[in-house]
């Protein structure tokens, strides 16, 4: 039988701080794993509108795949074989496909190509068409229709302000990566504030809905996630992106695991799930926590953490459930494991990137240029020293891991050779003609 914590006794951020301690080894005995998950966004093939996702999912349970329902509405909204998951994401329109996680990224590769391959068939049956190389819905705009039937999505949907829909015509590449326990608070902030390197090396989103993106963003799908800002932390931006990490707490990121866990339970705990139902506290998670003195298990209070954890929109942050640091900012594109290959040899070299970040600018500098690649991509003004001087620490990394996964970063180098954000060359073929020209693009 399990012990019911008494908050009182176990501050929020003590029991948060033993979290992080325990989910994280003190050495890894195996080469660092790392784990790709990647949306796209899926279009009818005659016309590029939004597609539904839910409708391949009856086919390819019949073809094998084990049924994944959502707690709350009861709804199918995914798919497991194996280690990997095929479901809908924010968006009805948006597929996502978590990989299993690999030692080596060009052993993926094979599997990678037949577990799409075999989801792109899926897909024709019904007359669908995944966008592997565009991060944003082009045609039909997002609307509240347009959400997952997922219980944290209505929540979110009817909590936010109505332009939170833009959410559901998005697409990211995201990836995890293995870390120490000495590893999480370091490799945090440095990956943080290389965010801005990621954001324009994949900048892949300029036209949505029709039209360019209203503020003339190139990676505007990763400005969609500021519709997650309004109403939601203690402080502006806390919750997405680069963190401010403004006071109480720190004007610089934090130092030690102990300030990661006082901030993380100084955010607003937004929604959780449990026993099948919704809960949605109207309290920072720390002051939630102090709420339910002697009223849960051990176990229920990890389950609301990482129910919290999941909502922490930032650039990179940690994930107990994994024992990782997830990275976010990317747009979907054709090259994708490129940027996998990129955090990862990062992570692998994370002491000698850390000191490139820290003694190359502030952090608030750091901060203007990722707005800045939002817009411009890797035409914003320093990013193209930087983007190189990332390059060759994530090269060093890979080289040492010995697997030969250095040449995966060969995309990415010409990218900055040329001075092109994948979504440069999206935004010349609407400009010159229009959505069709965009379509025939994309659909081939």
């Amino acid at each position: 039988m399990e012990v019911h914590v008494t908050i009182r006794l176990k501050p929020a951020e003590s029991f948060v701080l033993d979290l992080l301690s325990s989910a994280f080894p003190n050495v890894l005995d195996h080469p660092r794993r790392v784990g790709s998950e990647e949306e796209y966004i899926v279009v009818n093939k005659d016309n590029g509108t939004m597609a539904n996702t839910l409708t391949i999912l009856p086919n390819m349970m019949a073809g094998g795949w084990a049924p994944k329902f959502d707690a709350v509405t009861k709804e199918l909204v995914g798919v497991r074989k194996g280690e990997t998951e095929v479901g809908t994401d924010v968006g009805v329109g948006t597929l996502e496909v978590g990989f299993p996680p690999v030692i080596n990224l060009l052993d993926h590769l094979p599997t990678r190509e037949e577990i799409l391959r075999e989801v792109d068939s899926y897909l024709a049956q019904q007359g669908m068409w995944r966008l592997d190389d565009y991060a944003v819905q082009p045609v039909t705009v997002p609307n509240f229709e347009h959400w997952s039937p997922k219980g944290r999505g209505h929540f979110f949907r009817t909590f936010f302000p109505r332009d939170v829909d833009v959410q559901t015509a998005s697409a990211a590449s995201q990836v995890h990566v293995e870390v120490t326990l000495e590893e999480v608070v370091p490799v945090l902030e440095m990956l943080l504030a290389l965010s801005s390197v990621l954001i324009a090396l994949n900048a892949n989103a300029p036209v949505w809905g029709g039209k360019l993106d209203p503020n003339e963003m190139m990676a505007a799908r990763q400005h969609f996630w500021d519709r997650f800002t309004p109403q939601k932390g203690c402080w502006s931006n806390v919750h997405v992106g680069l963190p401010k990490f403004e006071p109480p707490y720190c004007e610089q990121p934090p130092s030690s695991l102990r300030q990661l866990a006082e901030w993380i339970c100084g955010t607003r705990f937004l929604v959780h799930i449990e026993k099948g139902q919704l809960v949605t506290p109207n309290a920072t998670f720390g002051g939630w926590c102090a709420q339910q003195e002697d009223k849960l298990t051990e176990s229920q209070l990890r389950e609301a953490y990482e129910s919290h954890e999941g909502t922490l929109w930032w650039d990179a942050r940690p994930r107990v459930p994994f024992g990782t640091i997830e990275v976010r900012p990317s747009c979907q594109n054709i090259h994708s494991v490129s940027s996998d290959a990129l955090v990862l040899g990062l992570v692998e070299n994370w002491r000698n990137a850390l000191d490139h970040v820290r003694h190359s600018c502030t952090h608030e500098d750091w901060r203007r240029l990722r707005f800045q690649c939002l817009t411009e991509g890797l035409r914003a003004r320093g990013i193209a020293e930087a983007t190189r001087n990332t390059l060759t620490l994530a090269k060093e990394g890979l080289i040492r891991r010995g697997f030969g996964e250095e040449k995966l970063l060969l995309p990415l180098y010409r990218r900055v050779d040329d001075l092109t954000s994948p979504g440069l060359e999206k935004l010349h073929i609407f400009n010159e003609g229009g959505i069709p020209a965009l379509l025939r693009h994309l659909l081939i």
